[in-house]
């Protein structure tokens, strides 16, 4: 209605505008004819003449700024009307996108139902393009994520423990520690997830063997039905054939030749090796001990058996990402692991908190039998006896480009000095 209104406008001011030019014009003919003796004027006309010319004049330039202020409302309408309908059918778009999901034969059941999920979780202001989603969830199922409430639930469940933990212990003895505060609860949940994610592979691949031996088992089974059915009757016929009287040799002999060939594949299908499931199982991490810890850079056996552990959980581990995410995560461990030990007695009941959360949420202990601890401190000695601590690396050079870097721009530096002076 208003972009309607500013167009009736703009519509008069242009036919004023006109109106007013042609008076113009032909009040300058006037004056021109007069002026040159064409056809003179009255004192009394040539001044009205003039004064309409000025009027005339004025009106053109206010009826074209008007005309001007018009223009650039209907553009603002305009851009505006376009706007509203932009957000009208993204609106439309976003309205229609489970459905649409739904419908999409390009992707898989699993992807479809991630995108959904995803949708759901998604605040009311934020969307995401099909395409996106779809990415979004390739990502979630290729790193075995949970769902994400799931996880946020875990979290806060992990939050409420510690607090409780440490709610039981002395004030006196506790030490507020804000950054091992925040970071506990999340490294337990990121070794939570890292253990779920192992167990999800090792079910997976569980699944897939047991799949693969009934589908042997299954085709073995439909061949030898299928070769037993052909056998009865080419049997039967061979009876038949046997008993009349003028029964046919050579015909005979061929329904036996293929008897044979039947009990043959028979017999083939019963040396088709069908596969050996052995079901895996996860037991849990294996367990570190504390002296790694306590000794860590002071002592190159507690180095070589934390990166022997570090090692077989890397083994544990399927996928690039579930390997790069175990690195991030046993070095915030260690991080948090040695603060909590340089501290001593004072961070004591922050450790056990620690520990406590790691067991009950990821079945990660620390080995408490001397038996135990023990035999692999030999085997540690061992395995670094191995190791020739005189021999360098292949690419060893004392002189790194970063400190080759760092000496140019020390040199550089002083050169700029030493000009200063000179100048």
């Amino acid at each position: 209605m208003f972009l309607k209104d500013i167009n009736g406008k703009h519509y008069r001011l242009e036919a004023l505008i006109k109106e007013n030019e042609a008076k113009i014009a032909l009040q300058k003919q006037q004056i021109k004819n007069h002026e040159s003796g064409i056809n003179k004027l009255s004192r009394m006309s040539l001044s009205s003449a003039e004064n309409s010319l000025e009027i005339s004049t004025e009106l053109v330039e206010k009826y074209k700024k008007m005309l001007e202020q018009l223009q650039t409302l209907e553009g603002k309408e305009l851009e505006e009307k376009e706007k509203l309908a932009f957000l009208a059918e993204r609106k439309k778009y976003f309205d229609a996108q489970p459905s649409r999901i739904k419908l999409t034969i390009e992707q898989s059941n699993d992807k479809k139902l991630e995108a959904l999920r995803i949708i759901e979780e998604l605040p009311l202001d934020v969307n995401f393009e099909d395409k996106e989603l779809f990415e979004i969830a390739t990502k979630s199922i290729d790193l075995g994520l949970s769902d994400l409430n799931d996880i946020s639930n875990k979290l806060a469940d992990i939050k409420n423990e510690f607090q409780a933990i440490k709610d039981q212990t002395d004030e006196k003895d506790l030490q507020e520690m804000a950054t091992i505060d925040f970071f506990l609860p999340i490294i337990v949940l990121h070794f939570y997830v890292l253990s779920s994610n192992i167990i999800q592979n090792i079910d997976d691949a569980n699944e897939k063997a047991s799949r693969k031996k009934e589908a042997v088992l299954k085709e073995i089974s439909t061949k030898q039905e299928e070769l037993t059915q052909s056998l009865q009757v080419q049997e039967e016929l061979l009876k038949q054939k046997q008993s009349e009287e003028n029964c046919d040799k050579k015909e005979i002999e061929h329904i036996q030749s293929i008897i044979k060939s039947l009990n043959n594949e028979f017999n083939k299908t019963k040396q088709i090796e069908i596969p050996k499931v052995k079901i895996k199982t996860f037991s849990g991490f294996p367990k570190y001990q504390d002296w790694w810890i306590k000794e860590l850079w002071v002592s190159h056996q507690a180095y070589f058996a934390l990166y022997k552990w570090k090692e077989i959980i890397s083994n544990l581990c399927i996928t690039t990402e579930q390997k790069k995410a175990w690195s991030i995560i046993f070095d915030r461990w260690v991080f948090i692991k040695k603060l909590l030990n340089d501290k001593g007695k004072l961070a004591y009941n922050y450790h056990f908190a620690f520990d406590s959360l790691l067991s009950t949420y990821a079945e990660l202990e620390e080995e408490l039998e001397m038996k135990n601890i023990e035999p692999m401190e030999v085997i540690i000695n061992q395995i670094t006896k191995k190791e020739d601590f005189s021999k360098n690396i292949g690419f060893h050079n004392i002189n790194t480009s970063y400190l080759q870097f760092n000496l140019d721009r020390l040199k550089s530096k002083n050169e700029g000095t030493q000009e200063d002076i000179l100048f």
